[in-house]
């Protein structure tokens, strides 16, 4: 979200971050983490697009698995000096950090010239679902490019207090 530029060459919506969040996280002055990209961490940033079936395999799974640890003891130290951790936002669609749907295919082998549509499917990218195994009770939302108004709704609802 704060650097657009590690998603799959193509794809960005934006040159840098995206404003619209940022707008919003300083007028209610909230302090974000960028959480790190795994499938550029991964696999760099000169990778195809790819589906979940794809980042679906034990040596993606441990190093989400480890970004993951990684990232709860970082929640910790902030919790454990007064601060409140609100949630994680992830993307919509995303093979690896869709909240609630990711990019799905089982045709999506072999030469990439190949691959055809892929599906959205009700399921969270595999960073995620790895992330909610350390969370825990932390509110995960996402951003969907497709409902920009909506997405700022919901991620103004995660930080309002309970």
């Amino acid at each position: 979200m704060l650097n657009q530029n590690s998603v799959v060459m193509g794809l960005a919506k934006r040159k840098g971050p995206v404003e619209e969040l940022l707008q919003l996280v300083l007028r209610e002055g909230i302090g974000i983490v960028q959480l790190p990209c795994p499938e550029t961490g991964y696999y760099g940033l000169r990778r195809f697009w790819a589906v979940r079936e794809q980042f679906d395999n034990p040596g993606f799974r441990n190093y989400c698995e480890k970004l993951a640890s990684e990232i709860r003891d970082l929640v910790r130290e902030y919790i454990r000096n007064g601060y409140d951790v609100i949630g994680v936002i992830g993307i919509s669609g995303s093979p690896s950090c869709g909240v609630t749907e990711s990019g799905s295919s089982e045709n999506w082998i072999g030469p990439p010239y190949e691959a055809k549509e892929y599906d959205k499917v009700k399921k969270s990218g595999i960073f995620i679902e790895e992330l909610r195994k350390k969370l825990g009770d932390l509110k995960f939302e996402e951003w969907d490019w497709r409902e920009v108004e909506d997405s700022l709704s919901k991620i103004e609802n995660l930080m309002k207090k309970d």
